[in-house]
């Protein structure tokens, strides 16, 4: 049950699913349904390995955060959008392009403060972007209440049919990358919303309590047995929490933020937050990549997704496990592979 918070959330998870198979068939939305995946453990970590050859036109963040251009004054009378019959192609202050992403269910408002639209650059079936109605939002901010509140509420709808176990329902997580340094390739606010692989071809290793993890995090289980706006709250309020931790870790190894022009480096907290219904995940972050290897939230689920071979090779040659644990903060790296000889 959706709690009234949300009651506005009215998706219908199907004719989204038929709307993101159309977008893809007349190429709007890139998403290469028989792309190559790779599964390989190394150290005891499993990775899925996504080669998305039209990730290579993906755009990327400097490290000076900047990105490339978007004209804030393009008007489209696109137009495909019942509830937004004239679309801006960027909000002003922007750099994500609104115009044929929309979503076209007029019951696919996500509330006052966002937008829900398709993804430009998917990397699941399907794949959603949360995005800030105020294009000047950026995404070195961590969430705030009402971008928590707007993940948590799409989770809750579009998981209905996984909670209640019917056959063929997929699960979804969300993802937010937050700052230069945690793998984002825009700087307008964004959440990520997308299905979660097949439990039996990949497990998510924050399902399972028995994995050790080299690299520091911090995580929440989710009490099912709250009311919805209970497990809502308690979230948050770890999310809250956590980030303050995270900051703190960062600031204890000397690390000092990326952060864009004109941004004071010591409001930022660059870290990857990863939520579904039954857990939240924060991973505290140092560097968004290192020699071509990059990661992002879904990264440090063991999803990396790449361009090419050339690319997962990047990975591989450095040592997937190492190279997120760089990228981060370590925990007890002499414990982690301890366990893993013995």
């Amino acid at each position: 049950m959706v709690h009234p918070r949300h009651f506005h959330m009215e998706l219908d998870e199907h004719a989204l699913l038929e709307e993101f198979d159309e977008r893809v068939k007349e190429g709007v939305v890139i998403y290469e349904g028989d792309h190559q995946v790779i599964r390989e453990t190394y150290n005891g970590f499993p990775f899925e390995f996504r080669i998305l050859k039209g990730h290579a036109s993906k755009p990327e963040v400097s490290s000076s955060g900047s990105t490339p251009s978007a004209s804030s004054a393009t008007i489209s009378s696109n137009g495909s959008t019942a509830h937004r019959p004239k679309t801006p192609e960027y909000l002003p202050g922007s750099d994500i392009s609104l115009t044929g992403f929309e979503v076209r269910n007029s019951n696919a408002d996500v509330g006052l403060a966002h937008y829900m639209i398709f993804n430009k650059f998917c990397a699941a079936r399907p794949h959603y972007l949360l995005l800030t109605q105020n294009g000047h939002r950026r995404q070195h901010e961590s969430l705030n209440f009402d971008d928590f509140g707007t993940l948590w509420g799409v989770l809750s709808v579009l998981n209905k049919d996984w909670e209640a176990k019917k056959p063929g329902a997929r699960r979804y997580m969300g993802m937010f990358n937050c700052g230069i340094d945690s793998g984002c390739s825009r700087l307008h606010k964004h959440m990520q919303v997308l299905a979660v692989p097949d439990e039996a071809e990949f497990g998510l290793w924050p399902d399972s309590a028995s994995k050790c993890i080299p690299f520091k995090y911090y995580k929440h289980d989710i009490d099912g047995r709250l009311d919805e706006l209970s497990r809502e709250r308690e979230a948050w309020e770890r999310y809250f929490e956590f980030t303050a931790a995270a900051q703190e870790a960062l600031m204890k190894a000397g690390y000092i933020p990326n952060a864009p022009d004109g941004v004071d480096a010591t409001e930022i907290v660059p870290h990857n937050i990863i939520l579904t219904r039954e857990w939240l995940l924060v991973i505290p972050r140092t560097q968004a990549g290192m020699n071509g290897a990059d990661a992002n939230a879904a990264g440090y689920l063991g999803m990396v997704w790449v361009s090419d071979e050339g690319r997962m090779r990047k990975w591989t040659d450095q040592g997937p496990v190492e190279l997120l644990t760089r990228l981060g903060l370590p925990n007890d790296i002499q414990e982690f592979y301890s366990k893993q000889i013995d």
